[in-house]
């Protein structure tokens, strides 16, 4: 059984196919970067099918271990050539993978022993210890030669020492929260282990938890946020924490020099680096990594290496996809080295000369053998084995990556990116610059859920679509279709997340984390829903600006938390409720784990859940719509969610997928329509975006969503391809409302002033009637047959109270096949092995 899934796992990634094959230096079909950033990486390239989780060098210094989902291969990276491949029962922990005296030691969790250590020597791999933990391992450490390994458990909190000769647990110590990253000195007696969650709140303290680990409270800031992280010192022969040190936001990857007493501790989500004197066990320096003439959240250091001599440190930073080099003893960046999108491991080549960095997401979302067929899940992660740069060409990498990054050196002279705004300046629908009058005073911001542009407008002919892969067109989405036909078309709009755990994120902070990305919050939290302080980044959400500005603001749905979940075939009584005119303003009551949020979140409207459909959402937000028109205080910013467009499969007696994306479409029109007849409509934007893309294929990209613009001063009947993302949403927001930007995302994203213009329209949008039927349920099984009996049997048995803890690639030719028709084939795609909620990989099976 266990070698039929882990194939079967294997050919899901594609990963066969590129053993017989070489992995590509190049793609021909460069997948969409969504963060508007270049991608030249230095080097020579391997890109793979599928996420690289970490690579260690062999000591020849002519092979490279490479870590993939599910498998280890043994690449020569001068051919490009596979030379093994060793496939692992279990899904890596990100960077777990180290190597000593020729052997090369992986941590991954298995469904059937969860956390578990393997090691590779030779051509062979084996299971050194198994059932150690529940979920993956953080980052690897070796001493002895490879005798000892020291890791992580980041869900239970410890970190466990493994004899790899025996398999034996010589020591297992509690340590903080969520630990990550390891490094042990030599001998094998002290280690030092980095708690990306810091520490657990002490009395008094105000504290948050993971929505899964409630016994788990840790110090938060003023917006709900994770505001420690740690380093601690483990005695391994007493068994012991000895001293606490206090780092950055988020330590992950470390380094430790031992000669010179001295740890590097990278942290994510504070943009340094710490270091650490190790014979005090004190913080000695912390090092920016904020390069750039202008600074920007969001660098994201991930994993560290020192050159042999201590001299160099190499951060990869995943943020801004790029190797810092850093001298060590004067603490300072020397230059960057460009790589692939979101670097996550590097390692020195024996002899020194080299370094090997993974880029996580590689190349970008895409399918060399269909690249016509888009799918979000298809990342194509590489290795890049760079010679160690000189002075002069590090100089010249430096200026590439400040460019790749659309930002700029200090003294270099370039136009500044953020500039002040002017005294005299004057009103306009997008003002140049964040502080300058806009001639918009209210903006609503809408959040859906995980359609692709070509599922929905691929039919409109002016647009950049493929009719083969439209699923809900205008017999099904009307108003959809009207706004986009009315105001403006955005066929070029992008969700830069891959999962609602990340997507929403990105909607509201123009940022991730990797704790997200990775992911760890497993066994922790989905965090869709604002219930995990780690997984927020540190720039905080878009409504703590604009209530720092002195704007209004209030929240409905969004990070609202979980609500009980109501059966499913609640939504259809909801529905002829709905229909019979039944105020639902007062049914719910709703309170966020976000805590701060709940000052501003409407708490009689309801949290995610696909069984209250959303024209009863609509209907509570156009009860408040009509208050705030009667006491003139429609808020200056109002952040909706509007889910069901995710749909429930086929789950028998419950609305169809397209009954569900017609509700979505009516409530959608609705309040687009209520909107634009108001008193507020004059000075009003309305933006529109799902939270990912995760659910479909787009002929362009996996990544790309139906986005909309609804305004007097949107421009009518215009196609805008301008490049767009979550990041240009927030940032047109940010400048209506006169607000700093974020993050280094949504600085240098596109703004949306080429879909408006400065003259208005007060027409307003006429709201359509549903031309679908919003009553169509899916038969009960027993009435159905071969394909379609199969699919509904599977949705009955998924998991719907968490956005993605169906399988979303099943759920995917599901709805294709409800929709499309059961003898229609699926659009072909390949994806990574991508599984937030379990160690499971074997996608039909979550």
């Amino acid at each position: 059984m266990t070698r039929k899934l882990t194939l079967a796992a294997l050919a899901v990634c594609g990963l066969l196919a590129q053993t017989q094959d070489r992995p590509v230096r190049a793609v021909t079909d460069p997948g969409v970067i969504t963060t508007r950033q270049a991608i030249t990486p230095a080097g020579v390239s391997s890109i793979f099918q599928g996420r690289v989780y970490g690579a260690a060098w062999d000591p020849s210094g002519s092979r490279v271990w490479v870590l993939l989902a599910n498998s280890v291969l043994s690449l020569d990276w001068r051919k490009n050539a596979v030379l093994a491949r060793l496939p692992q029962d279990g899904t890596p922990g990100n960077q777990a993978i180290a190597a000593a005296a020729g052997r090369v030691f992986v941590g991954n969790s298995s469904r059937q022993t969860g956390a578990q250590l393997v090691r590779v020597e030779g051509d062979a791999a084996s299971v050194v210890a198994s059932s150690l933990g529940k979920y993956n391992p953080g980052a690897i450490s070796l001493a002895r030669d490879g005798a000892l390994a020291v890791m992580p458990l980041v869900w239970e909190n410890k970190v466990v020492a493994i004899d790899t000769a025996t398999g034996a647990v010589k020591a297992a110590v509690p340590v903080g929260v969520a630990p990550w990253g390891a490094a042990v000195n030599a001998a094998g007696t002290v280690a030092f282990v980095s708690n990306l969650g810091g520490r657990l709140a002490k009395p008094g303290e105000v504290a948050a938890s993971p929505k899964q680990k409630t016994d788990e409270m840790i110090p938060v800031d003023a917006r709900g946020i994770a505001s420690t992280g740690t380093v601690m010192r483990v005695d391994l022969e007493a068994g012991q924490v000895t001293h606490t040190i206090n780092t950055g936001l988020h330590p992950v990857g470390m380094a430790l020099d031992e000669k010179r007493n001295r740890l590097y501790v990278a942290n994510g989500n504070s943009d340094t680096v710490t270091v650490v004197d190790t014979g005090r066990n004190a913080v000695a320096a912390t090092i920016d990594l904020q390069v750039f003439a202008v600074r920007a959240k969001g660098v994201a250091p991930t994993a560290l290496a020192l050159s042999a001599d201590g001299s160099r440190l190499y951060a990869s930073c995943g943020g801004i996809n790029a190797v810092a080099v850093i001298d060590t003893a004067k603490a300072a960046v020397l230059g960057l080295i460009p790589t692939g999108w979101y670097p996550n491991h590097v390692a020195v080549s024996p002899e020194g000369t080299h370094l090997a960095v993974t880029s996580l997401l590689g190349a970008g979302s895409g399918w060399r053998e269909e690249p016509s067929r888009r799918y979000v899940h298809a990342n194509r992660g590489a290795v890049h084995i760079v010679p160690i740069p000189g002075e002069a060409q590090l100089a010249s990498y430096t200026t590439a990556v400040a460019e790749n990054n659309r930002m700029r050196l200090p003294g270099t002279g370039s136009p500044a990116i953020r500039e002040a705004a002017r005294a005299n300046a004057k009103p306009v629908a997008i003002p140049a610059r964040s502080g300058e009058p806009s001639l918009i005073q209210h903006v609503v911001y809408i959040i859906k859920e995980n359609r692709t542009y070509d599922q929905v407008l691929g039919d409109l002919p002016q647009g950049n679509g493929d009719p083969s892969l439209v699923m809900f067109g205008r017999n099904v989405t009307p108003n959809q279709h009207a706004i986009a036909e009315r105001f403006v078309l955005l066929d070029n709009t992008y969700a830069t997340g891959g999962n609602s755990g990340d997507g929403h994120q990105w909607a509201t902070q123009a940022a991730e984390t990797g704790y997200c990305l990775w992911p760890g919050y497993q066994g922790r939290s989905y965090p869709f829903d604002g219930s995990d302080p780690m997984a927020y980044a540190s720039g905080g959400f878009i409504w703590d600006y604009a209530l720092a500005a002195g704007k209004t603001v209030r929240v409905y749905g969004e990070y609202a938390g979980r609500m009980d979940e109501p059966p499913a075939s609640e939504r259809l009584a909801l529905l002829e409720r709905w229909k019979k005119g039944e105020d639902f303003s007062s049914l719910w009551k709703i309170r966020a784990p976000l805590e701060p949020l709940n000052k501003i979140l409407a708490a009689h409207f309801p949290a995610y859940t696909n069984a209250i459909p959303d024209v009863a959402r609509a209907q509570i937000f156009l009860k408040d719509l009509a208050d705030y028109e009667k006491n003139n205080n429609l808020p200056n910013l109002t952040i909706l969610q509007l889910p069901s467009d995710h749909t429930f499969g086929t789950r028998p007696g419950v609305s169809t997928p397209s009954a569900m994306v017609a509700d979505n479409d009516l409530a959608t029109g609705q309040i687009v329509s209520a909107l634009s007849k108001s008193k507020f409509w004059p000075a009003m934007a309305i933006f529109i975006v799902e939270d990912d893309a995760q659910n479909g294929v787009d002929h362009v990209d996996g990544h790309r969503m139906p986005a909309f613009v609804a305004s007097p001063y949107a421009r009518r009947g215009h196609v805008d391809s301008t490049f767009y993302s979550h990041q240009s949403v927030l940032k047109t927001i940010e400048l209506i409302l006169g607000l700093p930007t974020m993050s280094i995302f949504d600085l240098i994203a596109n703004d949306m002033r080429a879909s408006f213009t400065d003259t208005p329209d007060l027409a307003p949008f006429q709201v359509l009637d549903a031309q679908y039927d919003l009553f169509e349920v899916t038969p009960q099984v027993s009435a159905l047959r071969g394909r379609a009996r199969d699919a509904a049997i599977a949705s009955e048995r998924m998991n719907w109270s968490v956005p993605d803890a169906v399988p979303t690639e099943r759920l995917n030719r599901i709805v294709w096949g409800a929709v499309r028709g059961w003898s229609t084939p699926y659009p072909r795609t390949k994806r990574a092995v991508f599984s937030p909620l379990a160690v499971n990989t074997e996608d039909d099976d979550r």
